[in-house]
Order: structure tokens, then C-alpha cells, then sequence
């Protein structure tokens, strides 16, 4: 590597107390407070997250930078809550050969063999969400969009649903993993929840051992060798079951309000979502069809552009283990780093009108013609899919990339499709006319107040 002393230092804004100022705006606002950087200091830039020197990486040539000097940023820098509660069995914390023996063990997961095994489970309980949302006439979307994607994938990969507990304790989990101090009782509060669902899936194992439930993950993992050639305990295999469901249902929770929330106005979307589904024979609802059935483009390009909008969180956050140059700029040893997908999600350069929510950007001009009937005036319609990967990378990036996306992709097709099916029209309630409240951190989600009010689709609709 060049040497790094000739280079700029990152541009960041100074001032007193601005450690405490910048981390505090950020809980405040991430997505806010990565704009308004970006905007002032282009896509590089040194800011203080979690009171800790950071150099956050946006856009696809810095982001490629990135990548390659991946070795040199390898350690993991979460804030402690988050490395406490993620224990060292999550990937995220891990680096080197135990990071690359713990993806291979989770990697059979998300097969299209087993995402094809998933179908019929992920469409009976989305048609059962959607129908019940239906005759109710309204829904808390985040907290029941929560509390389905427990359920759901406590199901697939531990073998059964959970208890009305374990599934407060999974929220109490996930609320206190950016908790800004050890000491809080927040953290505390996440602490003896993780306990209380380790051992919880520990009792699942047993009944998987007895043959008395069946779980992908008990099927997978104990089969599992370490990077040491030795089978994963029973602690490793439980504590590895709790970060799956943790993983899946939040994230997968947080982007079906979202994709909700960008087409509430679109009576188009609904109709194309329809045609789409009719056209690949998913009209049947008790039928949940192959995986390839789900090949969807139109429904994929809502929910991409859903992440893309309204991303459900950042980058993840590494540790430089030596001087290094991104884009020009010193960064120096021991500065935290963070590839941001934020940045390139609102460049025009990568996406012509930003700000527009254009699912065609995301197709092939023959599915175009094939499903949109005036296709042809969106301009950069099958520009998304011209992207270099630096370019758009919802699920992290690098070794640390998300492995479940394509699992999270396909239930939410699957929800999309169901919904359109079953309700005609939705709008947010009276009381947030103006605005959306969020949770913000650790994962972008509605409020569990905020309401849902629908219309039932005739009952002769598709």
C-alpha cells in the first residue's frame, strides 16, 4: 500500500462536544443525518458514531475501495450493547476463518432448495395475516407485521411458533441492541431476554433430537462443523437459532410496512401486482406454487424500490487495522468504517429521480411490455439492474453482507401478492395524516401505534 501521509484528512464538522453532538443527532435521524453529510461533504466523510471516530463509504467507487482493502478493515466495531447481546456466535461479530466456518454453516439455510421448502408455510401464514387484516377493517402494521414474522420464522427454522413471552422477549432483544451504555437498564432488560430465548431454543433442540418437532436450522446446524473440524455444541446451535429469527424478523417486518406505506397511493401498483400474479397462476391462494412462480419483477421492483426509500438501516461497522486511502482521504488505524448504502440510494448517478419510487427501474424491458401497459414512459425503466453490486446493497456488503436477503425478497413477494388480493385499498389513520412515526434504530419500522385503516377487495376479485 502507498503511503498514506501526503493524503486529506477526512472533512467532518468540528466543534465542541461534537463527538457527543454528531452520535446524539445520529440516533436522532441516521437517514437525516447521512444526507445532510453527504450533501455538505460528498460521499466520504468522518463524522463520530457512538462516540467513536467513524469514516462512513457511500457511492460505487469508494464503496469498491472499500471492498478490496476489506482485510485491513476486518475486526468488528458495533457499539458494545450490540457486541454483547450479538454474543461472539453471530457472525457479525467474527472475523477470519471463524467468520468464513459460521457463514458456510448458515449458508444451506437460504438454498433455493430449502427457500422452495419454505413456500407453503410462508403463503399459508400471509394469507391468514392478509385475510385477517381484511375482516378487521385496520391494522397496527409494524407491531402485527412483528409478531407474524416471529411466529413465521420461529416456525421454519426452530420447528414451532412462540410463546406470547418469547416473543416480548425477542422485542426487548432487538430494543436494546443499540443501547448507549452497558450499565442502562434497557440493556439489562435485552440481557435476560437473550438468556430466556437461548434456553427456550435449547428446549426446541431437544425436541428436535427426539424427533418430536422439525426446525431447519436444528437440520443444518447440527450438522455444523467449526473452524476447528468440531460439531457446534448445543449452546452454539441455539444461541445461532435465536440470531436467525432476530435477523429475519425485523428486518422482513420493517420492509412490508415500508413497500405499504410507498404504494398507499397507487391503485396502478395494486393492479399490476394483480396482473402479475395472474399471469404466473398464483390466483389461488391456498396454492403456494414453485419458487419459480415467485419470479415476480414488477413485485420485486416495489419492494427494492421500498428498501431503497426507506432503507431499514446503514452500514455495518469495521475497524481498520492499519493506515488505509479511500478516495483520497487518510484514514487512519483504529477508525471505525462504515459502508453506507444510504449514500448511493439518493445519487441520481445511480438512480435518475431519486426521490421517485419507479419499480420499472428494477425491470427488463420485455417484462415491461409484458405486464406495464405505458412502460415505456418511464425513462430509466431497467436502469437498476445495469448496477455494479458497489451500487446497491441493501443487506451490507462484503464478507458481511446479509446471507438471508433472498429469504426476505421472497416473503415479502409472497406477502405483496397476498395483500393485493385481499384488500383494495389502504391508508394510514387520521391521527398520522402528516407523518409516519418511526423507530429509527436498531431497524427503521413504524411505531407499533401507527394504524393501518383498509378496504376489503370484493370478494369475486382475484
Amino acid at each position: 500500500m502507498s503511503s498514506t501521509n501526503s493524503l486529506r484528512p477526512l472533512p467532518c464538522r468540528t466543534g465542541l462536544f461534537i463527538g457527543v453532538r454528531e452520535s446524539i443527532a445520529y440516533l436522532r435521524d441516521p437517514d437525516g443525518f447521512i444526507a445532510e453529510r453527504h450533501q455538505q461533504f460528498g460521499p466520504v466523510f468522518g463524522t463520530t458514531l457512538f462516540f467513536r471516530p467513524t469514516a462512513v463509504v457511500g457511492g460505487p467507487d469508494a464503496v469498491e475501495q472499500f471492498i478490496d482493502l476489506e482485510s485491513s478493515i476486518s475486526e468488528s466495531a458495533l457499539p458494545a450493547a450490540f457486541t454483547a447481546l450479538h454474543t461472539a456466535d453471530g457472525a457479525l461479530n467474527q472475523a477470519g476463518e471463524t467468520h468464513r466456518s459460521t457463514r458456510r454453516g448458515y449458508s444451506a439455510l437460504f438454498s433455493p432448495s430449502n427457500l422452495e421448502s419454505y413456500l407453503p408455510e410462508i403463503n399459508r401464514c400471509m394469507v391468514q395475516f392478509t385475510s385477517s387484516i381484511a375482516q378487521r377493517g385496520s391494522t397496527c402494521i409494524a407491531l402485527d407485521a412483528k409478531h407474524l414474522c416471529l411466529n413465521l420464522y420461529a416456525e421454519l427454522f426452530a420447528g414451532e411458533s412462540l410463546t406470547k413471552d418469547e416473543i416480548e422477549a425477542f422485542i426487548s432483544y432487538n430494543d436494546a441492541l443499540l443501547s448507549l451504555s452497558k450499565q442502562l437498564p434497557s440493556f439489562r432488560k435485552g440481557e435476560k431476554a437473550l438468556a430466556a430465548l437461548q434456553q427456550s431454543m435449547q428446549v426446541r433442540l431437544g425436541k428436535y433430537r427426539r424427533g418430536e418437532l422439525d426446525g431447519a436450522c436444528f437440520r443444518i446446524f447440527t450438522a455444523n462443523l467449526d473452524e476447528h473440524g468440531q460439531p457446534w455444541s448445543d449452546e452454539r446451535i441455539a444461541t445461532a437459532t435465536v440470531l436467525m429469527v432476530w435477523g429475519a424478523y425485523i428486518e422482513v417486518a420493517s420492509l412490508m410496512a415500508s413497500c405499504l406505506i410507498q404504494t398507499r397511493h397507487r391503485l396502478d401498483v395494486r393492479d399490476q401486482v394483480l396482473k402479475m400474479a395472474r399471469d404466473h397462476n398464483l390466483v389461488n391462494s391456498e396454492t403456494p406454487g414453485h419458487l419459480a412462480d415467485w419470479d415476480l419483477p414488477f413485485v420485486q421492483g416495489v419492494l427494492r424500490e421500498s428498501l431503497r426509500l426507506i432503507p431499514p438501516a446503514g452500514g455495518g461497522f469495521r475497524m481498520t487495522s492499519e493506515d488505509i486511502d479511500i478516495s483520497g482521504y487518510r484514514i487512519p488505524a483504529g477508525t471505525v468504517v462504515t459502508a453506507d448504502p444510504r449514500i448511493g440510494n439518493a445519487m441520481s448517478a445511480l438512480f435518475p429521480e431519486p426521490q421517485s419510487f419507479a419499480p420499472e427501474r428494477w425491470m427488463r424491458e420485455r417484462d415491461i411490455k409484458l405486464n406495464l401497459k405505458d412502460g415505456a414512459s418511464c425513462p430509466f425503466a431497467g436502469s437498476a439492474l445495469r448496477l455494479p453490486k458497489e451500487g446497491w446493497f441493501p443487506g451490507g456488503i462484503g464478507k458481511h453482507g446479509c446471507p438471508g436477503l433472498p429469504l426476505a425478497e421472497l416473503s415479502v413477494r409472497i406477502f405483496l401478492v397476498r395483500w393485493m388480493q385481499a384488500i383494495q385499498h389502504w391508508e394510514g389513520d387520521s391521527e398520522h395524516t402528516k407523518s409516519i412515526p418511526y423507530t429509527l434504530v436498531p431497524i427503521r419500522i413504524p411505531t407499533d401505534s401507527y394504524r393501518l385503516n383498509v378496504v376489503p377487495a370484493p370478494r369475486d376479485a382475484p
